[in-house]
């Protein structure tokens, strides 16, 4: 093809006239704005010199390339073949004239190798995360972060501050903070007093200053560990999405710089745009974080009511709550308090904690009447504690030594249905405040089904109480077998006679229920007391002791002559073939026996009779064992 150079000169000419005339008008921006005397004047126009300057810069290196981006000038009227070709297609699809072939092709070819600049160019690449990844109080902080970045470098700024305004506890608490300062305070809370961030966290009025000595630095900063030579200090209050009726905002934002009568009214209305901003996201954050807790909740509760199913019993809800609590909230430690039978007092059911320090242990006793968890159970109401400044007594008089109920705040919630307490859930965030009254909320409806289970396991055990017989066996109740045995010991003790105390249990029944289900196990144990039924004589008492036990009363029996009975009782049990729902299974027993002597106490019987037992199942069951 022909090669005319004073046209492709023009081409490159006009090709670079583009970022000659941004250049040109970056530079003279920037010569404006040093020799403006407004501030405000200057820094626009510097910063959109530069913004200029920058672009002119970027579609320039687009033009130029070395095929490793390192120079090579790519401005060339020269294309691939591949190019070429298509270049000579369109143009003899054309009918271009031939005295204008070759200025088509010079222009042609430019087009070809110019580049796009795309608005991709001006936007930071932030990886998009799902909700449920990125925490909103995260997300905010993170943002929080590059808006302080922003406003510091606007405002020339030494440090770009945002404390949250804790009136309850009377803190300021430092949420972010962009510093050229090495000696920035390292405490998170820091008290309200008399320096002008607390005064305009107090007042919720603007503050600045704009000669700050040396003498007074230290009083009128409080965010400093040392002196830092800051001149000037500018600082607006922050409202929740604008809420000025407000008496005390929920933040303050404060800017600081080392150069003296730095800032003025212009540089409140750029931090009052900074501050609405805040408040925006503060909003945006609010409401992500609301949504998230719903989801959470609803996703618990789904859980939570799939693991308490028809039957719940205590240790399934004890273990279920605290999972569930622990994946809705945040949290440096947990305890659940319930009341228990045996004890006929309130204790610590189960107990959690996220660090190495020590707290509360299972089972240990609560302080009813005096402690704080104890208010909650007496009062039914939500106890929301500064463990800082608690000089009583949390769960039990013991406690006040450990580190965790020491630092931090101290949240209990009532375990409520139908107006009664069943228990509580204990919160402790030691290193941040209380945890927000809508997890208060949220941790109060998950507790609504564990009350009602609760309800139900006491209200069963009411009826049980008053039931002499078991339902499912036929056998006597537990409460009415012990009244008989002390009955029956007395009475053996009186004549001179023997008794036998027989425990048979069904060897591993969480295995039988696993392979064979609940009708399985309840087939099982309905066989098992029938037999032990028609093996003894009228007189003799067979009750169900647990869920997995029988016990039996032989009167007039010595321990070899109920051990003879025992045998023949567990061969014809491992013999029999047990039907549940078209399955069919056999089941073994292991059988523990003592024998009772003279003023023996029921108690002592009993711990006789279920230590054979125990070293019987120990020896890996199915046989017979005499104490």
């Amino acid at each position: 093809m022909p090669d005319n150079h004073q046209e492709i000169a023009q081409i490159r000419l006009l090709h670079y006239l583009e970022e000659g005339v941004l250049a040109g008008v970056g530079v003279l921006l920037l010569f404006l704005g040093y020799e403006s005397s407004g501030p405000i004047t200057a820094i626009f126009s510097i910063g959109i010199g530069v913004f200029l300057l920058y672009i002119s810069f970027e579609i320039y290196k687009f033009k130029w390339h070395d095929g490793q981006g390192k120079g090579k000038e790519i401005h060339s009227v020269d294309v691939d073949d591949e190019a070429e070709e298509e270049i000579e297609r369109e143009l003899y699809s054309e009918n271009v004239d031939v005295e204008q072939h070759h200025e088509v092709v010079v222009q042609k070819r430019v087009e070809k190798k110019r580049p796009v600049i795309s608005p991709q160019n001006f936007v930071e690449r932030t990886p998009s995360l799902p909700m449920t990844t990125v925490e909103p109080k995260s997300e905010f902080h993170n943002l929080l972060g590059k808006v302080l970045a922003a406003a510091k470098d606007v405002c020339f700024a030494h440090s770009a501050v945002f404390f949250w305004v804790n009136a309850d506890s009377h803190h300021l608490i430092v949420e972010a903070k962009v510093t050229d300062s090495d000696n920035f305070v390292a405490e998170r809370k820091l008290p309200i007093g008399n320096d002008v961030v607390s005064q305009i966290g107090l007042y919720g009025k603007p503050q600045v200053i704009n000669d700050i000595s040396s003498d007074t630095e230290r009083d009128v900063l409080c965010y400093y560990k040392s002196l830092q030579e800051v001149r000037s200090f500018i600082g607006v209050p922050v409202f929740y999405v604008n809420d000025m009726a407000a008496e005390i905002p929920i933040g303050v934002l404060a800017v600081d710089s080392k150069a003296q009568d730095e800032f003025g009214e212009e540089t409140f209305s750029i931090l009052g745009h900074f501050a609405k901003l805040i408040s925006a996201m503060l909003a945006s954050s609010t409401e992500k974080y609301d949504l998230l807790i719903d989801t959470k909740l609803v996703k618990a509760a789904k859980r939570l009511k799939t693991a308490l199913g028809l039957k719940p019993t205590l240790p399934v809800i004890v273990n279920s709550l605290m999972e569930e609590v622990e994946k809705l909230i945040e949290w440096d430690a947990l305890a659940l308090v319930l009341f228990e039978e045996s004890q006929q007092q309130w204790t610590i059911a189960s107990a959690r904690t996220k660090g190495a320090e020590s707290f509360v242990a299972p089972k240990q006793v609560v302080d009813f009447n005096n402690s704080i968890v104890g208010t909650s159970l007496r009062t039914n109401v939500v106890q929301s504690i500064d463990l800082g400044k608690n000089s009583g007594i949390v769960f039990h008089e013991g406690d006040s030594s450990l580190p965790l109920l020491r630092k931090g705040w101290l949240t209990t919630v009532p375990i409520t249905s139908n107006g009664k307490c069943f228990g509580t859930i204990t919160v402790v965030n030691a290193s941040g405040p209380a945890i927000d009254p809508k997890d208060v909320d949220a941790i109060q409806l998950l507790l609504a089904p564990s009350a009602s289970a609760l309800e139900v396991i006491e209200l069963n055990a009411i009826i049980t109480d008053h039931v002499v017989i078991d339902e499912l066996t036929g056998t006597l109740t537990k409460k009415n077998f012990l009244l008989r045995l002390s009955d029956e010991l007395s009475r053996a003790t009186d004549r001179g006679e023997d008794l036998s105390l027989v425990l048979v249990s069904l060897s591993n029944i969480a295995e039988l229920e696993k392979h064979y289900g609940e009708s399985g196990r309840d087939a099982a144990l309905k066989n098992v007391g029938t037999q032990l039924r028609a093996s003894v004589r009228q007189y003799d008492i067979v009750a169900r002791f647990n869920e997995a036990t029988f016990a039996l009363i032989l009167t007039d029996t010595i321990a070899s002559d109920a051990y003879l009975w025992a045998e023949k009782v567990r061969g014809a049990i491992a013999a029999t073939i047990i039907a549940a729902d078209k399955k069919s299974f056999s089941v073994s027993v292991t059988i523990g026996i003592s024998g009772a002597a003279s003023r023996m106490q029921s108690e002592e019987l009993i711990k006789n009779a279920t230590y054979v037992l125990d070293q019987a199942m120990r020896a890996g069951g199915n046989i017979v064992r005499v104490f």
